[in-house]
């Protein structure tokens, strides 16, 4: 039966179109605090869901975290199971299908940290993979009694070296990754049969980074669907400040050739899940998107752009908007490239 579950997964894969979103988990905050409107292309305002739709986007990619602290002003929390659920509503309702985004973590899990939440600190490994179920079935029961389920769910967030350190530090102790990642994704399969489970690791240019941990997946006998990527080609993130890289198109090409490679060695399907160029650099932005998806080859099934909805203002400098007039804010050329068509 688990391989007839998987194999209906990645055959409903083949059949979507290609997706093409966003993550916009900041959105809810950003409109809590005022911080700015959007508007279309002729200054009307505009819930920002409807206007990835235009975009031609066909999905959204959102976080969740365990317990994030609250907001020190108002006692708000953000990405946590009401919000995330209150943003994939307003997905479903604009038409969108939805990409959910397991941190396993109470604030931003990626490469450089990997933080067990405060309340599982002292838990030994049995006691993780309990907590893990417990808060992946809290979550998936939350989005389904809204009446709304993922198309695909992330097991973790950016997870070259594992998650939840030390514990699933995935050099020390891979044994201990591999179940943690298994009772993530079994929890996500018995409650949401039909979704697609995804491994996300960074770098997608990288082959050895991602096969690092698919190899350890494969060794201890852990399924999964899809693999997902992040993938900044136009980025150096070794320079400091990081700095734009004018020769994108190598890493670009190499992360879509890795598609392929991927598919013959573990037989698995994959998508960019994240991408992004600075937001003063809107002409290239537009280019490397167009690229990506215009050349995507045929085991690579879509392309997410992280985080268009923001302004740097806001203090994240590759959003996708620009300025209308005064406080307004549409699509930049870059969003717009998501109208592209895939060969």
């Amino acid at each position: 039966m688990a391989w007839a579950v998987v194999a209906t997964a990645v055959s409903a894969q083949r059949k979507l179109p290609f997706a093409k979103g966003a993550d916009i988990s900041w959105i809810t905050q950003i409109e809590h605090n005022n911080q700015y409107r959007i508007v279309d292309e002729r200054g009307r305002d505009i819930d920002a869901f409807r206007l990835l739709r235009k975009c031609g986007m066909n999905m959204v990619r959102l976080r969740v975290w365990v317990n994030p602290r609250p907001d020190r002003r108002d006692g708000r929390t953000w990405c946590d199971t009401r919000d995330m659920v209150e943003k994939a509503l307003r997905a479903k309702k604009a038409g969108l299908r939805v990409m959910l985004d397991f941190h396993y973590s109470n604030w931003w899990a990626d490469p450089s940290k990997q933080h067990v939440p405060e309340e599982w600190k002292q838990c030994n490994i049995d006691q993780l993979c309990d907590s893990v179920e417990a808060h992946t079935a809290q979550v998936l029961t939350a989005m389904k009694r809204a009446g709304v389920e993922p198309t695909w769910i992330q097991v973790g967030n950016e997870t070259p070296n594992g998650f939840m350190h030390p514990l699933g530090d995935a050099t020390a102790h891979p044994e201990y990754f591999a179940r943690l990642f298994k009772r993530g994704q079994q929890t996500c399969k018995r409650l949401c049969p039909n979704a697609i489970t995804m491994v996300h690791i960074d770098n997608g240019f990288l082959l050895e980074r991602t096969t690092f941990i698919l190899d350890i997946l494969k060794k201890y006998d852990v399924d999964y669907d899809m693999l997902g990527w992040s993938l900044y080609p136009a980025m150096n993130w070794l320079a400091t400040p990081p700095v734009v890289d004018l020769n994108w198109q190598v890493k670009a090409d190499q992360c879509l050739q890795n598609a392929g490679e991927i598919f013959r060695r573990y037989g698995k399907e994959s998508m960019i899940v994240e991408t992004g160029i600075p937001d003063d650099h809107e002409a290239l932005c537009r280019e490397v998107i167009e690229y990506l998806i215009k050349n995507a080859p045929e085991h690579l099934h879509g392309l997410v752009y992280w985080e268009p909805i923001t302004t740097p203002d806001f203090g994240y400098k590759m959003g996708a908007l620009k300025q209308y007039e005064g406080n307004k804010y549409t699509a930049n050329d870059g969003m717009k490239a998501f109208r592209t068509k895939k060969k």
